[in-house]
């Protein structure tokens, strides 16, 4: 996702990238297919890029842990520069080239919730069997209460 800027001037250039990347979420990694389109123009020493970013990840429920696919659609927005910016709102170029992959990972990860869910309704697993529980009851009794854990019980007994 390189973008060639050293002859740009006043125009918009346009342009489109399609790539299978891997992100990292808590140490695994998750396969994802990105599409991004737009635009880019230099304004004074720095360069804009527009565009929107549609990803397609290959995630696992946080809770049933069945593998799932969700789709990310968003604008992309993005200011670049080659000098140093000490405020760190500005991404750096590199040899008169745009990297887009560092921001747009960075913007994924960002839109990801903190809990990833196949669906509103999943019910997870059986803490006792492992059974997934969106599949149907496993039969298992869990009413059981670890005896380390009796004595908070108490503090939440409403009679």
């Amino acid at each position: 996702m390189l973008i060639d800027v050293r002859n740009l001037a006043g125009e918009r250039k346009e342009f489109s990238f399609t790539e299978d990347m891997n992100i990292s979420r808590s140490g695994i990694d998750v396969p994802c297919t990105v599409n991004i389109a737009g635009t880019v123009y230099k304004a004074y020493s720095e360069y804009i890029v527009e565009g929107k970013v549609k990803a397609v990840l290959n995630l696992s429920c946080d809770l049933c842990l069945t593998p799932f696919e969700t789709r990310l659609d968003f604008d992309f927005n993005e200011v670049y520069s080659d000098t140093p910016d000490t405020e760190g709102e500005l991404w750096e170029l590199s040899d008169k080239a745009i990297d887009l992959k560092p921001a747009v990972v960075a913007d994924i990860m960002l839109l990801l919730p903190m809990q990833v869910l196949c669906s509103e309704q999943c019910k997870g697993l059986c803490p006792k069997c492992g059974h997934n529980l969106n599949d149907g009851d496993c039969g298992c009794d869990r009413g059981y209460v670890n005896p380390q854990f009796e004595g908070l019980l108490k503090l939440f007994n409403d009679k």
